[in-house]
């Protein structure tokens, strides 16, 4: 696997996990009941948006590298 494919998915899956996890913790405390689907939304909003911003900078440090 490539090393930028294993980064993104990697920082996917860690940004968007813990995020869901810290959510699931909120909610617990408050006294609300554990939703799975909450938790599955939270994943992957975050995880998508960690996922691209990580590509992003990436994509941007190669570029400053070639100057």
């Amino acid at each position: 696997m490539k090393s930028r494919l294993k980064s993104l998915l990697i920082g996917g899956c860690v940004g968007g996990g813990g995020y869901a996890a810290m959510m699931a913790a909120f909610d617990y405390y408050d006294g609300q009941e554990f939703s799975l689907w909450k938790f599955i939304f939270n994943f992957l909003v975050f995880g998508g948006s960690n996922a691209f911003i990580t590509g992003y900078s990436f994509k941007h440090a190669g570029k400053k590298q070639q100057e």
